[in-house]
């Protein structure tokens, strides 16, 4: 069965996704990130969003994930690929959109929403053309709905679902558009381009001193020294304080029999399970069954297999209906059978089909394990206290490096150091964490940080700056190697750009470009191009300007190939339409029109979202989601 329904949830999630999250993903825009009173991982107008939603959702994402990927995706993988970000905002754009609805007068009877599951293909049973249960119960175990939470869901992204039909025009895009784009696609232009090189531009001027030093003098921003600092460091790391001293055996014990439920596995049971929508049949049922017939006969006869039927290996929290999860998990013995039950989709009979009884993991299987979270435990807590010390010493005013030295800690002296990390002799300094850099070079000369943790969670650290060396001119005579290539660079731009300006001026006063070109005894090279097909010497700024100017204009700038620029004539420009065919005018306007309906459902949920306003308080977001849960 179970097997059946993930073949199924393929299937019917992808619908379940759409319906549920494509409107939600909509529009990602969320409003300036900040701590807020109420006790809420997200906060969206009156709206509070938990954090125990949050991550419901999330493992539903995973859940989905995992499924569709034959199990190549966990939790892991999510949290590095930036889910949780996705979710906090998926559940915003939701939310807002929710109570849009609800401030127009919309509603989604529940009526309409037991309609929506009863004649959507989706849900319907293959062979038998109807309305499939265990497919259904499947899926919320499978996600952790329970029937309230899964209706209400529903009823939510229907109603929401509305409310953006009504915005989302849908069909093809209008004529006038899709012509124009038809156009645009299909144009090509002809061109001729002269590429002007070194020798066209004339002998090189000299590298006297003075044009040097004018240079030097002309463009002091290019020989600026960075700015350095000075500033003292204390780095707490995690693995300094990690006491391996053997922990006693009592200690191990208490702690396994204090979290013995961890260890326990819950009792697992292998059911054969069908509904029914009249009572009488069920019992009738239920009856043939304790009577010795099959129960895979029962399954025939309502249009399924055995293994439509069978929920394998499932504990009692996996069976959706309480009152079917109760009678099931009650029966004493492989092969009782159980109903009917009242349940909430119908009359259920069930019958055990193998019982896999409860376990508990001894303490010898787990005493390794036992043993590395009370040392993690007993590291983080001396680090942690390290860092109190730190603390307790500097409010008593102590500096930085005074508190450490005071509470046994170690404070390095960095700098001067740039930005980049690199002293004034272009050394790299060593052993410098990025992120003590970065938070040096925020603080103000003679201020000291808080303690921050390492991004990776490793540990703390403090930083004080001594000094702020500020940006200034380097001396001509450290530079002066450097000054010279760059004049150069610069002279040849000029004699280059003298040579570019005088062909685009004749030109400009009649002359063909090959006209102008002869001057230089160069000949224009002439190219057809299309936007897909441009070319190897034009850059994407160069076809921009070609697809904008006008049929006789000239154009200019650098070559995709070396170091040189291009005069480039616009000589002609035509349109290819007829080697476009009706039906793909038809399916370009189809794609166009779906653009421009996304684009304004984008749109409305963003703007509905900014009135809303969302608040997120970040600190909840990060616990969730932090390397120890």
């Amino acid at each position: 069965m179970l097997q059946q329904i993930r073949g199924t949830m393929k299937n019917v999630f992808a619908f379940f996704v759409i319906v549920l999250l494509i409107l939600a993903f909509a529009a990602w825009g969320v409003p300036e990130i900040r701590q807020f009173t109420q006790n809420d991982a997200v906060r969206v107008g009156s709206e509070g969003i938990s954090a125990l939603e949050v991550q419901k959702e999330f493992d539903r994402f995973v859940t989905n994930r995992r499924l569709s990927n034959e199990g190549e995706f966990d939790r892991e993988a999510a949290i590095a690929a930036g889910v949780p970000d996705q979710i906090v905002k998926s559940l915003a754009v939701q939310s807002a959109l929710r109570q849009e609805a609800r401030r127009l007068g919309l509603v989604m009877a529940r009526e309409r929403v037991r309609e929506f599951l009863q004649t959507n293909e989706q849900f319907k049973n293959p062979r038998t053309g109807k309305f499939d249960n265990e497919a259904l119960t499947g899926i919320m175990r499978e996600y952790n709905y329970t029937v309230r939470e899964f209706e209400d869901r529903l009823q939510s992204d229907l109603l929401r679902n509305q409310l953006m039909s009504a915005v989302s025009v849908g069909g093809p895009a209008p004529k006038a558009v899709v012509d124009a784009l038809v156009l645009r696609e299909t144009e090509k232009r002809t061109i001729s381009y002269l590429t002007i090189t070194d020798d066209m531009a004339g002998a090189p001027a000299a590298a006297t001193p003075e044009a040097l030093k004018g240079y030097y003098e002309t463009n002091s921003a290019q020989f600026m020294a960075p700015e350095y600092r000075r500033f003292t460091a204390v780095v707490l790391k995690s693995d300094d304080f990690v006491d391996r001293t053997k922990t006693s055996e009592e200690e191990l014990r208490k702690a396994y029999e204090a979290k013995k439920s961890a260890y326990e596995t819950p009792e697992r049971r292998t059911i054969y399970q069908i509904t029914y929508d009249d009572e009488a049949k069920a019992k009738a049922a239920a009856d043939a069954v304790r009577g010795g017939r099959p129960f895979e006969t029962l399954a025939v006869e309502n249009g399924q297999t055995l293994a439509d039927v069978t929920f394998t290996d499932v504990t009692k929290r996996d069976l959706v209906d309480p009152k079917v999860a109760d009678a099931a998990f009650g029966a004493g013995e492989t092969g009782a059978v159980v109903g009917p039950v009242k349940g909430v989709f119908g009359w259920t009979i069930a019958q055990i089909a193998a019982i896999t009884p409860a376990s508990t993991k001894p303490f010898e299987d787990v005493r390794a394990e036992i043993e590395e979270e009370l040392l993690e435990a007993d590291t983080k807590k001396k680090l942690f206290e390290a860092v109190e010390a730190i603390e307790a010493e500097r409010d008593t005013g102590a500096a930085l490096a005074d508190a450490a030295k005071k509470s046994g800690a170690k404070a390095v002296e960095f700098g001067p150091v740039d930005s980049y990390s690199f002293g004034t002799g272009g050394e790299i300094v060593a052993d410098l964490s990025p992120e003590i850099l970065k938070e040096a070079f925020k603080l103000e000369e003679g201020a000291e940080s808080e303690a921050i943790e390492f991004d990776d969670k490793s540990g703390y650290y403090f930083v004080a700056v001594a000094e702020v060396v500020p940006s200034a001119a380097i001396p001509y005579e450290k530079v002066a190697a450097e000054v010279e290539t760059k004049w150069r660079a610069s002279e040849r731009g000029a004699r280059i750009a003298a040579v570019v300006k005088s062909l685009r001026d004749a030109v400009a006063k009649g002359k063909t470009l090959k006209e102008a070109a002869a001057a230089f005894n160069r000949a224009p090279i002439v190219e057809t191009v299309t936007r897909r097909s441009p070319g190897q010497n034009l850059t994407e700024p160069l076809i921009e300007q070609i697809f904008s100017a006008a049929k006789g204009e000239t154009i200019s700038g650098p070559s995709a190939m070396g170091d040189a620029e291009l005069v480039i004539a616009i000589d002609d420009i035509a349109f290819d339409v007829a080697k476009v065919s009706p039906d793909d005018v038809s399916v370009f306007a189809q794609y166009i029109g779906g653009q421009i309906s996304e684009e304004l459902s984008q749109a409305y949920a963003s703007a509905v979202e900014a009135d809303f306003g969302v608040k997120i308080s970040q600190s909840q977001i990060d616990g969730l989601f932090s390397d120890g849960q």
